[in-house]
């Protein structure tokens, strides 16, 4: 049913209980898709509510049909000349039938002040000449103008529309066209905001789905990192691009999916019971969104400094600090895929802590300063610091 499907929070894992532990190393880790909380395998039924959720646009499309329908129900029942456009009426409740209570509620709203507008502006213009080329460019024209407004938004297109239509179409009776249009506009608004209120979407499933993406990419460009580190002879910068991942386009939709739930809040008479989902994958966001402009900052170092063609003296880690820095890299990518389990916790603070010692030892045996070193430190700590929220001893070096 639209609104069940939307609400669904993280697949298989009820909100009052904590993420699993990752399996043990070597064991493969059973996905949502496959055991619910009880470690039962779902149903058909738990599979369809899933795949449902995990598409938000099937809901809008059956709420925006049954909005447009009963619209158009309504509509037929209105007197009078306004009762002549009936069409106008379906046309506003599909405007108004959003991902969100709120967006249904502004878009409508829009929607309505902006054909009223254009309205208003070619009655205007009809009052003082009958249509025709002049009056056409003024209409249009100053529909344009106006549609610069920003509290019009997306909308704003509708100004020189409704103007245009009104001049035109409604040229024989133009208070009663735009009554029609304007009204039933509204009338649909109000009957697409009222469904939408009834079954109030909250797209948190596809916000997890984003920022599970999000996730799997920042662990594998960590894992291309380790990959690059770990060959006979070092990648050259063009070996090192070739494993450069897009990590801002995978951001970027997480970004909109996360504020597209938090939105979703406003006015959703589901929002209480499913506070502490949101707030978690808010909290998610933000960590991975700081871990994923330091995976960049590391992919970087790693690019300008560890190359086979930097030359043997301006390496920055060289023979005795690769080995250190590709386990820490390595252990950082699995606390990145196993969501910070304790069994992936401890082994990358040893591997930090490894490598941090060993920057101190390369740095009193051959007296270098070894800033990149200690910059990729740095920037693990503070990785491993985001994913957990726990401070990593950070040793004199």
């Amino acid at each position: 049913m639209p609104g069940v499907d939307e609400q669904v929070v993280d697949p298989g894992t009820p909100s009052s209980t904590p993420a699993p532990l990752p399996a043990p190393t070597g064991l493969r880790a059973p996905t949502m898709e496959q055991v619910d909380d009880r470690g039962r395998r779902p149903g058909w039924r738990g599979k369809v509510a899933r795949t449902w959720a995990r598409h938000p646009r099937w809901g809008l499309t059956v709420k925006a049909a049954l909005a447009a329908s009963l619209a158009w129900g309504v509509a037929q029942l209105v007197p009078g000349p306004a009762g002549e456009y009936p069409y106008y009426a379906p046309l506003g409740a599909v405007i108004a039938t959003s991902t969100t209570l709120a967006g249904s509620a502004r878009e409508g709203l829009q929607t309505v002040g902006a054909i009223s507008l254009g309205a208003v502006v070619a009655l205007a213009v009809d009052a003082v000449g009958y249509p025709n080329a002049v009056t056409v460019a003024v209409v249009v024209g100053l529909g344009v103008l106006l549609a610069g407004w920003h509290w019009l938004g997306t909308a704003a297109t509708w100004v020189p529309t409704a103007a245009l239509f009104t001049l035109i179409i409604g040229n024989a009776d133009p208070v009663g066209y735009v009554a029609g249009y304007a009204g039933l506009t509204l009338l649909g608004a109000c009957i697409g905001l009222a469904v939408t209120a009834v079954f109030p979407p909250l797209p948190l499933a596809p916000a997890q789905a984003e920022l599970d993406r999000l996730r799997a990419t920042l662990a594998d460009q960590l894992g291309d990192l380790v990959d690059g580190l770990r060959q006979e002879s070092l990648p050259d910068e063009g070996g090192w691009r070739a494993r450069m991942r897009a990590i801002d386009p995978e951001l970027g939709r997480m970004r909109d999916a996360v504020r597209l739930a938090e939105q979703a809040r406003r006015g959703n008479r589901r929002a209480r019971q499913y506070a502490p989902d949101v707030d978690r994958q808010y909290a998610e966001a933000r960590a991975l969104e700081s871990v994923a402009f330091l995976v960049q900052d590391a992919t970087e170092l790693l690019r300008e400094h560890e190359r086979a063609d930097a030359g043997w003296a301006d390496v920055a880690l060289g023979p005795g600090l690769r080995p250190a820095t590709t386990a820490a890299l390595a252990a950082v990518a699995e606390v990145v895929r196993t969501r910070s389990g304790e069994e992936s916790v401890r082994p990358a603070v040893d591997r930090i802590e490894e490598l941090a010692a060993g920057i101190r030892a390369e740095r009193a045996r051959s007296d270098h300063d070894l800033f990149v070193a200690g910059s990729l430190l740095t920037t693990l700590r503070r990785s491993l610091r985001a994913l957990t929220g726990r401070e990593v001893p950070a040793a004199e070096g």
